[in-house]
């Protein structure tokens, strides 16, 4: 739903202001089913080790020491994993920490638990960003199922099945005529029923596509995906109005495919559709230079932008690596003077001033290297 979105944006925001006094542990685990040998555990545990040689002794060490065994305690040695393949979790450095903890089946980048003094979010906006919400339509001749996908969970929705009042029908023979001018043939019964059957088929793929738009007007999908037979979704696409612009049609038989399977498939298509509106937004950019509105190119001109809340939408390599660039004045020394990695100041003023954000991956970021990596949409 798009309560359930501005739920996202009220967690970041949230987050992106939660300033505890002695610090916060981020944290983000990716706990691998297949791993025997849970390496994932063991890299958790050696970079808590880490991090605690580096903390003062005495009441540092006692907060820090607290949030670990917090830490360590929901990731035991011996005993199950939470459930969830991706674990995300913001840990007070206190002696009776806060903590929040989001489970998801979408798994972060790797292991990584970072001391701040403030939450690290950059991870947790790229899996939102990644595992947006998303409407998926399983379609056949004479049924829908609806579910949305999201971080790599499946739930059903509603589901749809055409009525035919009667499923009988009679061969009559076709009427036989004399030969000559204006002779007719009428269709056999056979034929006349299978017109109706197609006609009411074809109602019912688009009045189905009318629920659909009706649930995507509630829940705001970044994408539509319906699954099927070519002309099954295009007469679903007719009943769909204005939110056709958000269906990415597959040809592929889903309907009766169990929801594991189903969400599988769906990922890839998610994350195809995700590149490729990736590449639509660089476009975007790239016609917005010289424009009256502009763009900010650049990450001194991003940063500037975001300070002045002058950038609706902020676009970085998702893969890059800004740590220890040098920055100039302004919100560059605030970051500097606050160990901030630049990528992580610059979502976080994104955060604080409502600019949407969408990390780059393949091609899209490739395309942003000439402007080091970042680039933003302008407002005014």
């Amino acid at each position: 739903m798009r309560m359930e979105s501005q739920e996202r944006d009220r967690l970041l925001k949230r987050l992106v202001g939660w300033r505890p006094a002695n610090g916060i542990l981020s944290v983000y685990i990716d706990v691998d089913p297949g791993d025997r040998r849970r390496a994932w555990r063991i890299a958790l545990r050696e970079r808590l080790r880490e991090l605690e040689k580096e903390t003062p002794p005495h009441e540092p060490r006692r907060a820090f020491e607290a949030a670990a065994a917090r830490i360590l305690v929901r990731f035991p040695e011996d005993g199950p994993a939470p459930e969830g393949r991706g674990h995300v979790g913001f840990v007070e450095l206190a002696q009776s920490p806060n903590e929040l903890w989001r489970s998801m089946q979408m798994a972060p980048r790797r292991v990584e638990v970072v001391r701040a003094s403030r939450t690290y979010v950059r991870p947790l906006v790229e899996l939102f960003d990644e595992g947006p919400r998303v409407g998926v339509a399983l379609t056949s001749a004479d049924r829908v199922r609806l579910l949305e996908w999201s971080l790599g969970a499946i739930r059903s929705i509603d589901e749809w099945e055409i009525v035919l009042w009667s499923r009988d029908w009679r061969e009559r023979k076709a009427e036989r005529s004399v030969p000559g001018e204006g002779e007719w043939t009428s269709a056999s019964g056979r034929d006349q029923f299978g017109q109706r059957l197609e006609a009411n088929r074809q109602r019912f793929l688009r009045e189905v596509g009318g629920r659909v738009a009706e649930e995507h007007a509630k829940r705001h999908w970044r994408h539509i995906l319906a699954f099927g037979v070519e002309g099954h979704v295009e007469e679903l696409a007719s009943g769909l109005g204005s939110s056709a612009s958000r269906l990415r049609g597959v040809a592929s038989d889903l309907i009766s495919a169990p929801d594991p399977k189903v969400a599988r498939r769906v990922e890839e298509e998610v994350r195809s559709a995700n590149r490729a509106r990736e590449e639509a937004l660089v476009e975007e950019l790239e016609e917005e230079i010289g424009s009256s509105r502009g763009a900010a190119l650049g990450p001194q001109e991003v940063l500037e932008s975001l300070g002045q809340g002058r950038a609706r939408h902020l676009v970085f390599d998702a893969d890059r690596d800004y740590a220890g660039r040098p920055l100039d004045a302004g919100d560059a020394d605030r970051a500097d003077s606050e160990g901030l990695p630049l990528a992580e100041r610059l979502v976080e003023l994104a955060i604080e001033t409502g600019a949407e954000i969408t990390p780059m991956e393949g091609d899209a970021a490739a395309r942003l290297e000439p402007h080091g990596g970042a680039a933003a949409l302008l407002r005014y």
